[in-house]
């Protein structure tokens, strides 16, 4: 999911930009590596892509979405878009130091920190849900069959890779199994691109770096179409593959790319003219919802199953596309001009933004919940109640959640440094 590395700052919501650089240093030293760049708006993005996932939830459950197939429920039922916008996300922030390092010729982040540092942010919190969840309310399909076997794919997160067990536990917590095997897999590939750097021209790195996301892209069409071939009614191991990290490192790609750009035009202290018009933001997410009005209109089901078809990559492309969009004005161009930036950095966006990850994790518990409690009839709910009775219970929790655990947990990652540790190993 989603770094909240300065999770403190935006709660208090200090917008600001800290782009400064740094002269690379002559000879045969390490070029000293430039400050980083703030980038004030993903919170506003992280609480958009929350919101989406709670709705296309409880629209479902009220009843909305396959009521109205043919109207707005071919919309409310691709709000799982927001899923995707949380995978641009996290290919952008994790993948951008690496890029940085690459391109500048400066030490990569330090592995095993970086490990550390992402199950600090992820288990505790969701540990946490998943054990109020099922134990303590016992509430949906519980821990699934298989005993003690049950138990450690969920706490462990691998349920994808057991199709029995991919519907129990959190349901939603599908995609924390692909961010885990995400950070498995990014600094290693980091790594890996920072031992081509053959040569210290900046400009050969870059191309290295995009031809290679684009490698990775491509093999997740690949994967996606490999799959099709081999999906069948019975072969629940293949159907569940699609959900594995190969097919979905096209998301993470594209999140990386922008990482790359960024990291590339920030080297230089120069971004294309484009950037700074005061009307690419409306462009770009004009452009993000002209992507989510055509997935709508692809005849997709509703219903939340997995239809084996070349439409499907077709909807995961165009979801891609709508979350490279939706971002793009975070990211580039002056980040406090422009109304859509401002009202990414509106402090109850980036409260929420900030809160994200437990919004995520509480948000089926209460769904759940609020069927037991308000005696709803499934399928036969008021949705902007049930909307609102869910989204401000998880809210609260997660709230909750964030001071009571994941602040003092975030308080520990800076114990482990993280371009530090990377710039002193390499001195050694």
């Amino acid at each position: 999911m989603d770094e909240h590395e300065r999770a403190h700052q935006l709660i208090n919501h200090h917008p600001g930009s800290h782009e400064a650089g740094a002269e690379i240093t002559a000879g045969l030293e390490d070029p000293a590596p430039k400050r980083p760049p703030r980038f004030p708006a993903f919170d506003g993005l992280r609480a958009i892509a929350a919101v989406t996932v709670v709705a296309v939830h409880t629209s479902f459950v009220s009843g909305i979405t396959p009521r109205h197939r043919s109207s707005i429920g071919a919309y409310t039922s691709r709000l799982e878009i927001g899923v995707a916008v949380f995978f641009l996300i996290s290919g952008f922030l994790l993948y951008r130091p690496f890029a940085v390092a690459n391109i500048a010729g400066t030490p990569s982040p330090n592995p095993r920190t970086f490990w550390v540092r992402r199950l600090l942010r992820i288990i505790p919190a969701y540990w946490l849900a998943l054990f109020v969840l099922t134990t303590v309310f016992q509430a949906g399909d519980g821990m699934g069959p298989g005993g003690w076997w049950a138990y450690v794919c969920h706490y462990a997160l691998l349920q994808i890779y057991f199709p029995v067990q991919f519907t129990h536990g959190i349901p939603a917590a599908w995609t924390l199994c692909i961010e885990m095997s995400f950070y498995l897999f990014i600094p290693l590939y980091g790594l890996a691109m920072h031992r081509l750097r053959k040569t210290r021209d900046p400009l050969a790195m870059l191309k290295i770096e995009i031809w290679s996301i684009l490698g990775l892209i491509a093999l997740s069409f690949l994967w996606r179409l490999t799959i099709l071939q081999f999906v069948g009614e019975g072969n629940s191991v293949v159907r569940a593959a699609r959900t594995w990290l190969p097919g979905n490192l096209d998301l993470f790609g594209l999140g990386m790319m922008l990482g790359v750009l960024s990291a590339w035009w920030h080297h230089r202290d120069a971004e294309p003219k484009l950037f700074s018009h005061r009307a690419f933001p409306w462009v770009s997410w004009a452009l993000a919802l002209y992507c989510f009005w055509q997935v709508s209109n692809l005849g997709l089901p509703v219903l939340p199953v997995y239809t084996p078809s070349t439409i499907e990559i077709l909807r995961q492309t165009l979801y891609g596309l709508f979350g490279l969009f939706l971002l793009a004005p975070a990211v580039f161009g002056p980040q406090h001009q422009g109304l859509i930036r401002r009202f990414l950095q509106l402090w109850p966006m980036a409260a929420l933004g900030v809160i994200s990850y437990g919004i995520y994790l509480w948000h089926e518990t209460f769904i759940y919940q609020w069927l037991n409690w308000g005696h709803f009839r499934l399928f036969d709910i008021n949705d902007a109640l049930f909307f609102s009775l869910v989204l401000g219970s998880a809210i609260a929790a997660a709230t909750l959640s964030y001071f009571i655990l994941e602040k003092p947990v975030l308080r520990l990652k800076s114990r482990f440094g993280w371009f530090e540790r990377g710039h002193k190993a390499a001195e050694r």
